[in-house]
C-alpha cells in the first residue's frame, strides 16, 4: 500500500506502511513543539542520523562528491557533507523550521487559493527545511521546488523523498546557481528559503542569492530568513568569552543575567537585508557603505566584533551565539581602538563575499 501523505493533525501510519516517515514525524514534531534545548538538541541529532541512514551520506561517507566545495562568482557553496552537518546545529534547525512553518500558515492566508509554491535554494542533501514540514501539512496544499549547485545533494534529495514517499509534495529538483536563477513561471513563488550563510554574512553566497531571488516572488511572497542584520560592537574579551561558555552550559542564568554580565560598546548596525531592501540594494551598482563613530572616551583595552542576528519569521529569531551562523566575528587588527576615531564597513559581493571596513582618522 503506498503511504498517504495527507499527516497534518493525524496520528502517523503504522511502522509497516512507512516507518522512514513515521520517524520524520515525530522528530519534526519535537523540533517545532518542544522547548527544552537538550531535548532540541537530540531531535536535531536524529534527524541527521534518519537522513544520513536512509542516504548513506555522514562523516564517514567516501564519495568524492560528498566533500567537494564549489567556488561560485559570489561565494563558496560547502560540500554536501558539509551540508548535512548543518542539520546538528539544533537551534538552527528547530528556530528555521518554526519560522518556515509560521511563514506557511501566513502565505496560506494571504493565497487561500493553493497549493503554495515554495523555493528552497541550496537545499543540500536533506532538505532539511522543506522534508520535516511535509509531515505538517496535505499534499495539496505545498509545491516544493528544491534547488541546488551540487548534482550530489539533489540525487540525495530524491532518495529521501522516496524513501519518505513524499513525492507529491516536490514540483521539481534543479541544478543552478541560486545567485543567477530565473524561476518560471515568473511571479509564481509565493515563498523562498534561503540558508547559504555564515556568520556575518562571510564566504557564503546568501545576500547575492537573496538579491537575485527576492524580487521574483510575487507580491505579497514571503523570504526567509525575513532579517539578516549585522551590528558593529566594542566588547571586552574577559567578559565576553565567559558570557559564551556560560550560554552553553548547564548554567540556569537567564539571557538577561548573561548580557548584564559582558562589556560592550554598540556602534551601530553596518548592514541589513530584508525582503523589503532587496529590490533596492541589486539596483544598485554598489552596495553603500556605513560610516560609524566611535565614543570621543572609550577603553582602549576593548576590540571589535561584528554581531549578527536573524529574524527567521516574525517573532522567530536566531540571537547571538544560538548557533553558528549567529556567533560573533572577532575582527583583527582591532587593537587600535581610539576615542572619537571613525570605522567605514562596506559590503563586497564577488566571489569573496563579506563586510570589509577602515579606519578613518
Amino acid at each position: 500500500m503506498k503511504p498517504t501523505t495527507t499527516l497534518a493533525g493525524t496520528a502517523c501510519q503504522p511502522a509497516t506502511e512507512n516507518s522512514y516517515l513515521c520517524q520524520l514525524k515525530r522528530i519534526t514534531d519535537e523540533l517545532l513543539f518542544q522547548k527544552h534545548p537538550e531535548k532540541l538538541h537530540s531531535a536535531a541529532i536524529q534527524l541527521h542520523a534518519l537522513f544520513s541512514q536512509i542516504t548513506g551520506l555522514d562523516d564517514d561517507s567516501d564519495h568524492p562528491a560528498d566533500s567537494t566545495h564549489t567556488l561560485l562568482p559570489t561565494g563558496k557553496a560547502i560540500s554536501p557533507k558539509d551540508a548535512a552537518r548543518c542539520t546538528l546545529d539544533f537551534a538552527r534547525t528547530s528556530k528555521f523550521l518554526r519560522g518556515i512553518h509560521a511563514a506557511l500558515l501566513e502565505a496560506q492566508k494571504r493565497f487561500p487559493q493553493g497549493p503554495i509554491e515554495i523555493l528552497y535554494a541550496g537545499c543540500g542533501p536533506f532538505a532539511p527545511l522543506a522534508l520535516p514540514l511535509a509531515t505538517q501539512f496535505n499534499a495539496d496544499a505545498l509545491k516544493f521546488t528544491l534547488l541546488d549547485i551540487h548534482a550530489r545533494s539533489l540525487d540525495s534529495v530524491r532518495q529521501l523523498v522516496r524513501a519518505f514517499g513524499l513525492s507529491a509534495f516536490v514540483r521539481d529538483y534543479i541544478q543552478a546557481d541560486a545567485a543567477t536563477y530565473v524561476h518560471e513561471p515568473c511571479g509564481s513563488l509565493h515563498v523562498m528559503i534561503t540558508e547559504t550563510m555564515q556568520r556575518a554574512l562571510e564566504q557564503e553566497p546568501q545576500v547575492a542569492v537573496m538579491l537575485n531571488l527576492a524580487p521574483q516572488l510575487r507580491q505579497g511572497g514571503i523570504a526567509v530568513p525575513e532579517k539578516i542584520a549585522v551590528a558593529a560592537c566594542l566588547y571586552d574579551p574577559d567578559k565576553e568569552f565567559s558570557r559564551a561558555l556560560a550560554r552553553f552550559s548547564e548554567s540556569t542564568a537567564s539571557s538577561d543575567t548573561l548580557k548584564s554580565d559582558r562589556v560592550r560598546v554598540n556602534l551601530g548596525r553596518v548592514f541589513e537585508i530584508t525582503l523589503e531592501n532587496s529590490c533596492a540594494l541589486r539596483a544598485q551598482t554598489c552596495l553603500p557603505m556605513v560610516t560609524l563613530d566611535l565614543p570621543r572616551k572609550v577603553d582602549e583595552r576593548l576590540k571589535l566584533l561584528l554581531a549578527t542576528t536573524v529574524t527567521v519569521f516574525d517573532s522567530i529569531v536566531l540571537d547571538e551565539y544560538e548557533s553558528g551562523i549567529t556567533y560573533p566575528v572577532m575582527l583583527p587588527n582591532s587593537d587600535r581602538i581610539k576615542g572619537g576615531d571613525q570605522i567605514e564597513f562596506h559590503y563586497s559581493l564577488g566571489n569573496q563575499p563579506g563586510l570589509k571596513y577602515r579606519w578613518v582618522q
